[in-house]
């Protein structure tokens, strides 16, 4: 029993020293794997951190990269301006080259001819308002040329009496006016200088304006020289733009007075769309000193207002009012006191100027002093215009004593129409107050078809140069004058080919009622006149 119990024992001690190392290497391989794990953890982290920083130098790599290639982006964008740059400097660099060999040509020229090329340079010319014009390329200065022809024929087709004043009115042809028309300006001044071919009649050119004009005052035109200062909306009207070839008489009498054409004048007119305004100091007419030398001038005053009360695109009316004072006449001291010193006469062609016999005159009135006022109505629509006038003329005579002397009074007036048959509008002239010619909407074309304007006109004029008198009674009786009285109806029929030209058909009839200087005899006459007029105008 005891050996059982010690081989038991033993055997037990044997096993566990057999187990024991069993154990141990057991112990030794799992720490082993453990070792291995932790090392393959830590593998795994080094791993993991090198992925991060991998990832990170990507990231960063990534934003280098966006931000490269913005910068290329702008880079080429740059290069594209740049490229653009480039070929507007090649096209720049070309053009150069162009304007090189142009002026190496005109260098060239210059060279050939210097004085031309001076005096071309900065020179710019045109054509405003249709008139041919040279001018600095500043503006400053310029210098325009105008023309204004008038070629006029016809006949009477009267019926005198044994007591006819002008029993034979000749027939033919006149140039009513040839003129040219030379305009100078620098800056505000502007210079008008207007020699006259035509006239009436015609064969003795003479002048018809020199004046010099400031219009740095705006809207003001101040003015002194040989002028033409407007007193009437008739006188005002261009002499291209009126319906018949003449004026009425009566425009042309009271005119007269202290007013008309080669009219030495100082003095100034505003002119706006809305009114006209002028006032000048006058004197006398161009060539008063021939052929007789004067002791005295004529000196005047005249003023004229006109407004345009309502105007629109369709509409215009027309109103205004005007004065003359002729403070004293011409004086030749060689003359008679009371006689023929200082005198005035007031006189006119029946309004057409191929005969130049005065049928209406007061013959010369040894005269103080003589006043005008008057004044006139006008409407226009569309291709439709009407207008009149009436003007009364007082004349204070200088007599001998003991010689009747009354204040003499002549007046008249006119109205008048026109339709432009083809449509045109007939403008207002705001500059002078006054309507102008249609303007051509189809010029004259055989190729296109074009008829240019064309103009039917009727006027009604009356003037009267008696003043107390009573017929069978002589004028050196009562100190009065026979000087007749005429009335005139006249239709035109005018054919504008295009805005130079116009031609004009005139038919009138013409009364003359006017008894001699006893107040006895009929020396009046009536009669009809055909008649025509080619006309340039620019």
């Amino acid at each position: 029993m005891g050996d059982k119990s010690y081989r038991s024992r033993g055997a037990l001690v044997a096993l566990c020293a057999a187990l024991i190392p069993a154990t141990a290497d057991a112990q030794n391989v799992a720490a082993d794997r453990i070792d291995a794990i932790e090392r393959q953890i830590r593998n795994l982290q080094s791993d993991l951190q090198k992925l991060k920083n991998e990832l990170g130098e990507a990231k960063q790599q990534l934003r280098q990269s966006r931000s490269e290639a913005q910068r290329a982006k702008e880079e080429a964008l740059q290069a594209q301006a740049a490229a653009e740059r480039a070929r507007q400097d090649a096209v720049r660099a070309a053009t150069a080259e162009s304007q090189l060999a142009q002026a190496v040509a005109q260098a060239q020229a210059a060279a050939a001819a210097p004085q031309a090329a001076a005096a071309s340079e900065g020179i710019k010319v045109g054509m405003p308002g249709g008139r041919p014009t040279i001018s600095t390329s500043d503006g400053r200065m310029s210098f325009a040329i105008g023309t204004l022809v008038q070629f006029d024929m016809g006949g009477y087709f009267q019926h005198p009496n044994q007591n006819t004043q002008f029993p034979q009115l000749n027939n033919g042809v006149n140039l009513r006016r040839g003129r040219l028309y030379f305009v100078g300006k620098f800056d505000d001044f502007r210079v008008n200088i207007t020699p006259d071919f035509g006239g009436s009649p015609d064969g003795a050119p003479t002048l018809f304006e020199a004046n010099l004009n400031y219009t740095g005052i705006k809207p003001v035109t101040a003015t002194v020289g040989y002028f033409h200062p407007y007193v009437s909306l008739s006188d005002a009207t261009f002499p291209g733009n009126l319906l018949f070839l003449e004026r009425p008489s009566i425009i042309n009498i009271e005119r007269s007075v202290a007013a008309g054409i080669q009219r030495a004048s100082l003095g100034a007119a505003a002119a706006t769309e809305d009114y006209f305004a002028s006032a000048y100091l006058t004197g006398p007419l161009f060539g008063a000193q021939r052929p007789t030398l004067l002791n005295g001038e004529q000196v005047g005053v005249i003023g004229r207002l006109a407004t345009r009360p309502y105007h629109d695109q369709d509409w215009s009316f027309h109103t205004e009012f005007s004065g003359q004072m002729a403070f004293h006449p011409n004086v030749n001291a060689n003359g008679t006191p009371g006689v023929s010193r200082t005198t005035l006469t007031l006189s006119d062609e029946p309004e057409l100027r191929i005969d130049f016999n005065q049928l209406v005159s007061t013959g010369l009135l040894s005269a103080r002093s003589a006043n005008v006022y008057g004044g006139g109505l006008g409407a226009s629509w569309h291709n439709l215009l009407l207008q009149g006038e009436y003007y009364q003329i007082n004349l204070d005579q200088s007599k001998l004593p003991g010689v009747p002397s009354p204040r003499l009074g002549f007046n008249g007036g006119y109205v008048e129409g026109a339709w432009v048959i083809t449509g045109e509008s007939i403008p207002y002239d705001a500059t002078r107050a006054a309507w102008a010619k249609p303007l051509v909407d189809h010029p004259f074309s055989l190729e296109d078809g074009g008829t240019g304007a064309w103009e039917l006109a009727a006027r009604y004029s009356s003037v009267s140069l008696d003043s107390n008198v009573v017929p069978g009674v002589s004028q050196s009786a009562t100190g009065g004058v026979y000087g007749g009285q005429q009335q005139i109806v006249s239709l035109g029929l005018s054919w504008y080919p295009n805005d130079w030209l116009r031609f004009i058909l005139l038919f009138q009839h013409t009364n003359v009622d006017k008894l001699n200087a006893a107040g006895k005899v009929q020396i009046g006459q009536h009669f009809e006149t055909l008649a025509g007029r080619a006309q340039v105008a620019f």
